[in-house]
């Protein structure tokens, strides 16, 4: 304890160390505004608060000093070398004990900095910002995010330096260690910073939280398998490598802990229970035997438990087939099946997540699905694009999490649905189609519902909501948001550009698909950005309304013009609230049958767009019109898209990830750009006049391109662009 002491003294004299501190301190307090340094645009402008700024600050913290505490740990383990010194303390003590002492000593100052870190942005954030301070998301974030990433480059560098004997491989390794985890969309390679931008406000940290543990468990039994890996390489006197190896595996102990840390890593990286592969849409091969014309979801929410138990009711017409194929979540378990009342076995596939359940030969099949667990998120989305969760204060299930098991066959023309989401009494469900009762039964609400519907994409959000009612002609708008968004709601007069959108669809496309079923709009947590429509529920991420004050002047000004970044940023909200009001018309109303690159995506950009040259005029708009033509020059430069037939040497997954590019280019870019030039050759007056038409012509049925080629008098070439 002594000699650590000492150590510990010594390396405050030194000025590197001193240097160290205050510096990391520096980079701390400037990562406090990080949010507006980043690449991401959707995180420009947010509002300041204990979780952005004090998980920005140690993010960006973390960054910046695992890399400079990895080359002061090598260059203190290296200095012995550099003076020739290592003989002569060899003589007087255990070298051996001396480093392992060193190593502490520095992960002491590790610690260190974290604390004074932190404590330095606290008083920033309390006197600088005047925004009172929420300690449980400083312990968090500075104790699990950025003091580990401290001591994982500490111990990897320590590793990787007593093994290879070398500063200069050994801080080069590191930087491979380094720039993986920056690279990597899977969470469990990101040691550095985690693999989220933000704490949600709406949300808080649980639905990220066991992920955000679960990587630094994991890292944790890797960085100790380096580091002792590291001991039983370490020269000894006088000995090279492989005689030092016989020498140090002689210590039991240090055997017995690399083990333990191997397996431990091993363990912990394949049994890791969050996430899965989810399926593309792409991947699937529907049954057109078979089809669904009924579904009956009765789902109980356990919030504080993070899971889901029910029942799923299927009908389907059958005309020849003699099994159903269902896309499942891996962390929903089944409990039991049946078909037309009889119980039934079924096969599963656990590597693509579908199970195949036999059928009776009969023309009218109900299976019936009892199910239940823990949703498994995308394993590429953690953070950034998780379809599905459940947490103790909302819920968020997309239709592409398979959170109900989706069958593998065609849609019919309706689709009955019907049935109840049972959730804490705290929480506001914002159900599909149209609420039709509501019961409180020991602290639990029962929420049902009905509709009928061309698709069975079925979502299920829940969260604190404040509900507004906007008006609109004899329309209904329902706004769920969350109350601590309200100020920002009411200064940007979110509820009036609503408003407007509505009276620009309405007017220039034709009126809303339905008077039974009202427009839903829920505020969600920034998990999964942007937006999502499915029926008539329409979910946009928390940063449309949770933005900085400094935003309000936008709005104040009467002469709405270009103010820099900021307007861009308004206008990209507002751009992406229109794109996915307009899927009520297209989507919803007119079912737009998908044949790249004509989908209903195209057409809610080219509408939104429309509404945002109408609002801001074309200087604005344009911006968009700009990024779009960007994306699809992009695309005509990729070499493995203009050279198909290479695409078979890739391995697939860099493959299945190019064809998603390709195809989101296709849909959300070059689509909108024909549609534009099909209205510069028919006059923007008529081409809408057309599009009004087609929408009115087609509301409630299926439109293919060559119907709205038709429909609209224009010719597919005429609509090419350069």
């Amino acid at each position: 304890m002594s000699l650590l002491k000492n150590e510990i003294k010594f390396m405050l004299k030194s000025k590197g160390m001193i240097l160290l501190i205050i510096v990391a301190c520096i980079i701390m307090t400037i990562g406090i505004n990080s949010l507006n340094m980043s690449n991401d645009f959707d995180l420009f402008y947010i509002k300041r608060s204990s979780s952005t700024i004090s998980f920005g600050s140690a993010k960006f913290g973390a960054s910046i000093c695992s890399l400079l505490f990895g080359l002061f740990t090598v260059l203190t383990l290296d200095k012995d070398k550099r003076k020739r010194s290592k003989a002569i303390i060899e003589s007087n003590q255990s070298y051996y004990k001396l480093m392992v002492i060193r190593i502490l000593s520095i992960v002491f100052y590790e610690l260190l900095v974290t604390l004074l870190g932190m404590i330095v942005v606290m008083a920033m954030q309390k006197f600088t910002y005047g925004i009172p301070i929420n300690i449980s998301y400083y312990l968090f974030n500075y104790f699990v995010v950025f003091f580990p990433s401290l001591l994982f480059s500490t111990l990897i560098i320590s590793g990787l330096y007593l093994l290879t004997d070398s500063l200069d491989i050994s801080f080069i390794t590191l930087g491979v260690f380094f720039a993986k985890s920056l690279t990597s969309n899977n969470y469990l390679f990101t040691w550095v910073q985690t693999n989220i931008d933000i704490i949600s406000d709406f949300a808080g940290i649980q639905p990220v939280g066991n992920t955000i543990l679960y990587n630094r468990i994991l890292w944790f039994f890797a960085c100790i398998s380096i580091f002792c890996i590291g001991l039983l390489f370490k020269r000894r006197y006088e000995l090279n490598i492989g005689n030092s190896f016989l020498v140090n595996i002689k210590n039991r102990g240090l055997v017995l802990l690399v083990i333990a840390a191997i397996l431990g890593s091993g363990f912990t990286y394949i049994k890791e229970p969050y996430t899965m592969e989810l399926v593309g849409n792409f991947d699937t091969v529907i049954d057109e035997k078979v089809c669904l014309t009924g579904l009956i979801p009765k789902i109980v929410f356990n919030n504080e438990k993070g899971e889901m138990n029910g029942e799923v009711i299927y009908n389907f017409i059958n005309k020849g087939s003699d099994l159903i194929k269902f896309n499942t979540n891996e962390g929903l378990k089944i409990d039991s099946i049946k078909a037309n009342g009889k119980e039934m076995e079924y096969t599963a596939d656990k590597y693509e997540n579908i199970i195949e359940i036999p059928i009776p030969n009969t023309e009218k099949v109900e299976i019936s699905i009892s199910y239940g667990g823990k949703i498994k998120s995308d394993k590429n989305g953690v953070g950034r694009g998780m379809p599905g969760y459940i947490s103790k204060d909302s819920i968020y299930l997309l239709e592409n999490s398979n959170w109900i098991f989706r069958p593998l066959v065609k849609d019919g023309d309706s689709i009955r649905i019907s049935g109840y989401y049972s959730a804490p009494d705290y929480l506001t469900m914002v159900v599909p189609g149209i609420l039709t009762d509501v019961e409180t039964i020991d602290g639990m609400k029962k929420w049902m519902f009905e509709y009928e519907s061309h698709t069975s994409d079925i979502g299920a959000f829940a969260g604190k909501y404040k509900k507004s009612q906007i008006a609109f002609e004899n329309m209904n708008v329902e706004f769920y948001y969350s109350p601590r968004h309200e100020e920002y709601v009411e200064n940007m007069k979110i509820e009036e550009h609503i408003k407007d959108i509505m009276k620009y669809y309405t007017e220039n496309i034709g009126q809303y698909y339905s008077d039974i079923y009202p427009l839903k709009i829920a505020e969600v947590a920034l998990y999964k950005r942007g937006g999502h429509s499915s029926e008539n529920v329409i979910t946009i991420s928390e940063n449309m309304l949770n933005r900085d004050k400094s935003m309000y002047s936008l709005i104040e000004s009467e002469n709405i013009q270009y103010m820099g970044l900021s307007m861009d940023v308004l206008m990209t909200d507002i751009s992406i609230i229109a794109h996915e009001m307009a899927h009520q018309w297209w989507g919803t109303g007119v079912d737009v049958v998908e044949d790249s690159p004509w989908s209903c995506e195209g057409l809610a950009q080219y509408s939104s767009y429309k509404y945002i040259q109408s609002k801001f005029g074309d200087m604005e708009s344009k911006v968009f019109l700009s990024r779009w033509e960007s994306r699809v020059r992009e695309l005509k430069n990729y070499y493995y898209i203009n050279n198909s037939e290479m695409l078979d040497k890739v391995n697939e997954k860099y493959r299945r990830s190019l064809e998603m590019e390709k195809l989101q280019s296709e849909l959300y870019y070059l689509m909108p750009i024909k549609l534009l030039r099909a209205e510069e050759a028919l006059g923007e007056e008529e081409f809408l006049k057309g599009l009004g038409k087609v929408y009115n012509s087609y509301l409630l049925r299926n439109l293919t391109f060559d119907e709205f080629l038709k429909e609209m008098n224009i010719s597919e070439e005429a609509m090419e662009i350069e």
